[in-house]
């Protein structure tokens, strides 16, 4: 049986989302959870917390408008080999620890259209895809099923339009989480860990999934004050001794993507610094996966040409149909 959108949204969560996303788009708040796995993401469900040096997340950053089946086996995605011998994650299974959707209601190169899906139904389709993201994950290299990190979901939204930005802000925000999750866990017959000095509060590391279209927001001059703020801006984002993020990212189909083809002998330049230190990596989502883009969706659903149901899940097909979303014109990506 298929779950539909009403089953899994539960009530009131698009009130909740837009008072969420208000507090942002005001500048209230530079980043809000909308939804989280549990109360004590992005922790483990029954793991102490006490004894955790770091932890490494994943942050999908996308329009998600709508999310598709790219979105998805990227949001499941494994840390690549390199990244899992440098990583000493506790996770099973070489997965990540927690994983993130995350919507920025500001986009380098994308704003809000006509015809597009408001940022309440992209958050709603995000919630849907946290539900679609498998619930037992096997490890390719052993074949073994282990309990799978995806469950450990969160969905957010951030008012950053870059990469580089993104990061700080959700480093701060993460670690005054992190620090407010393990001060409640503290037992009250327990040491206070505010008097211990030489307790450390967990330290996030994230890794940014995304596609190889969108390495031109990434490593792309004109994204930048200058080519020398940008390679300053990077090596802080990406120094292990700094930041200390990491890239992944998947192989997509843009060979008839003139702006990715005029631009991308720059970038490669400009990343071949980060791609030899193992900072940036790249991984294959799939044959299929790696041809499905929101756009296609859009256009599809637009044109009336019901193949459009093949690169989205159910539940976000469900969706997109109960809520006559992209029915008019089609958009550009």
């Amino acid at each position: 049986m298929i779950n539909t959108p009403a089953s899994i949204i539960p009530p009131g969560f698009a009130s909740h989302a837009l008072q969420l996303l208000q507090r942002v788009q005001h500048g209230i708040s530079p980043v809000e959870l909308v939804y989280a796995a549990h109360e004590r993401w992005p922790f483990r469900p029954g793991h102490a917390v006490h004894t955790r040096p770091s932890l490494h997340i994943s942050v999908l950053d996308a329009s998600f408008n709508p999310p598709t089946l790219a979105h998805l086996a990227l949001a499941n995605s494994f840390p690549p080999l390199s990244h899992q011998r440098s990583l000493a994650t506790s996770a099973p299974a070489e997965s990540y620890d927690a994983r993130m959707l995350l919507l920025s209601v500001r986009n380098a190169d994308k704003v809000l259209k006509p015809g597009d899906a408001t940022f309440v139904q992209r958050l709603e389709m995000m919630r849907l895809l946290s539900h679609d993201m498998r619930s037992i994950e096997t490890s390719e290299s052993s074949g073994v099923s282990f309990p799978q990190m995806s469950d450990n979901v969160a969905v957010a939204i951030i008012d950053e339009p870059t990469f580089v930005g993104k990061s700080t802000v959700l480093l701060h925000f993460l670690k005054k989480r992190l620090a407010a999750v393990v001060e409640s866990s503290s037992s009250p017959n327990s040491t206070s860990i505010n008097r211990d000095a030489s307790y450390l509060f967990p330290s996030p590391k994230l890794t940014f999934l995304l596609g190889s279209d969108t390495l031109i927001r990434l490593f792309s001059p004109r994204y930048y004050p200058s080519e020398q703020v940008m390679v300053q801006m990077l090596r802080t984002f990406l120094s292990p001794d700094k930041e200390d993020c990491r890239v992944v990212c998947a192989y997509r189909n843009v060979s008839a993507d003139k702006t990715f083809q005029e631009t991308q002998d720059t970038i490669m330049e400009v990343a071949c610094e980060f791609m030899t230190s193992d900072r940036v990596v790249f991984i294959d989502i799939g044959a299929e996966e790696q041809n499905y883009s929101s756009s296609e969706v859009r256009a599809k659903v637009a044109a009336r040409d019901g193949e459009w149901k093949q690169l989205v899940t159910d539940v976000i097909a469900n969706f997109i149909i109960r809520g006559d979303i992209y029915s008019g014109s089609a958009r550009e990506e």
